[in-house]
């Protein structure tokens, strides 16, 4: 080998000049173990550029090497490991596992040595990403070890100028792992994401995970944003049988949405077609109802009136030999349904009995305000919004069920939908206070009548 290093170092970057020695060098390598590491990794980057065949004869030495030198001279092993993760990502990263558990103590620091190899100006770092990029599964190993060994509570705080250390290269690195399992596509990485969002060494960074299960779903589910009336236009014209039961649970949302705009939009809707304390009895014909006229043959609709004992969902959407969608409706007005009421229907409900009694793995849960109200509910500084309206409700609840989502794989689709069904004429004055002034006597003042207080939430 070659003892100049500025000579290794320039062929290292010379694609065409690296791929004529590579063979050379690896075969000098496989004869004897260098004496010291001068020049070792340049030579390693040199031989990773080579051929198919040279690589995999890379991989199987740089294993032998760094098991070998590891407990005896762990300065020489260093450069054979970097190698071994170029050349066989995979089989490393188990070697990186067992270390880092045989030596507690020392973990954070090889833990830090071992990231900056992916930040190597030497060697073919775009080849590890490139690799780890086509491999979901063994991100979602390296993540949760990097965030245990490196957690988020234990990073320097800098302030004003400071110089750059290799702890905080590999803190960076540490940040690139969750983005790269989020830009793979395909079920493995999403299912990969669902299944760290309840990791118990990624509780400092959940929200963040399950932020990511959720733009992935919205992604997959949608592209260009449409109106809510493209959608009822295209579904009337285009939509096509359910072939899956996730087809199925986008057609029943696509119906509700559709029924919503109706509701909500039209000037000759349904809305304030239900006065206040409509029993949910009432609800549930109508939506079955409509949802049934709706159908279009996609589906068969089943009432909760037709089984006993409310053990099942108030509707069931059914396609034969591709599954069941659950639906459960609960009407809005001051006096029925807390935001924790509503979390516990979603849970213990919708999906732990009627979900799992009719064996669905999609639900929704279809929430109808037939009279104004507010809700309490806390927010991330935690303070307390006590004039929270429909909108921040349905966050609220959406959360939480990509949470259920996320820790349940016996879920595969659930939602929360809201309609307000309150009367036009209440609905734009909801914020103002109602003055009605009495005819003023000679010499007198003018009686007002204010408006009641608000109900409560």
């Amino acid at each position: 080998m070659p003892r100049d290093r500025h000579s290794l170092r320039a062929i290292a970057a010379l694609e065409p000049a690296a791929k004529l020695v590579a063979g050379d060098l690896l075969t000098r390598l496989e004869q004897r173990i260098p004496d010291g590491t001068d020049g070792l990794l340049d030579a390693l980057a040199i031989i990773a550029q080579g051929t198919e065949e040279e690589r995999s004869r890379l991989a199987t030495l740089s294993a032998q090497r760094t098991t070998e030198l590891w407990g005896r001279d762990r300065d020489s092993a260093w450069p054979w490991l970097q190698a071994w993760l170029g050349a066989d990502i995979t089989a490393a990263w188990s070697f990186v596992e067992r270390a880092l558990a045989a030596a507690p103590d020392e973990a954070r620091a090889l833990l830090v040595r071992i990231l900056g190899f992916w930040d190597e100006v030497r060697f073919d770092v775009k080849t590890m990403w490139s690799e780890l990029g086509r491999q979901p599964a063994l991100l979602a190993r390296i993540i949760p070890t990097v965030f245990r060994h490196l957690p988020l509570g234990d990073d320097p705080q800098h302030t004003g100028v400071y110089e750059v250390t290799a702890e905080d290269r590999a803190i960076e690195i540490r940040g690139r792992f969750p983005r790269l399992l989020e830009e793979i596509a395909g079920p493995e990485a999403h299912a990969a994401l669902k299944a760290l969002a309840v990791h118990a060494d990624l509780a400092a960074v959940r929200p963040s995970f399950l932020e990511a299960v959720r733009r992935r779903g919205e992604a997959a589910a949608e592209g260009t944003p449409w109106t809510p009336a493209q959608i009822v236009a295209f579904a009337a014209e285009h939509e096509c049988d359910p072939r899956t039961a996730g087809d199925l649970f986008r057609v029943a949302c696509n119906r509700l949405r559709a029924i919503r705009y109706d509701i909500e939009e039209r000037d000759f809707g349904d809305r304030g077609l239900f006065p206040a304390k409509t029993p949910e009895i009432t609800l549930q014909r109508y939506f079955a109802g409509r949802l049934e006229r709706e159908s279009r043959g996609r589906y068969d609709v089943t009432r909760e009136e037709e089984v006993a004992d409310h053990k099942e969902p108030d509707i069931r959407l059914r396609r034969a030999q591709v599954g069941v969608v659950s639906i459960e409706i609960k009407p809005l007005d001051p006096r029925r349904y807390s935001v924790a009421e509503l979390k516990d229907t979603l849970e213990t409900q919708l999906v732990g009995q009627y979900m799992r009694a009719v064996d669905s793995r999609h639900g929704i849960l279809l929430l109808c305000m037939i009279k104004d109200r507010k809700w309490e509910i806390e927010k991330p500084d935690g303070t307390i919004d006590r004039s929270a309206g429909l909108p921040d409700l349905l966050k609220v609840l959406n959360d939480a069920t990509a949470d259920l989502v996320a820790g349940r794989p016996d879920i595969d689709g659930l939602t929360v939908i809201g309609i307000d069904a309150t009367p036009w004429e209440k609905a734009g004055k909801a914020s103002k206070t109602k003055e009605a002034k009495a005819p003023a006597k000679p010499g007198g003042r003018a009686k007002v009548k204010t408006a009641a207080p608000a109900e409560g939430t």
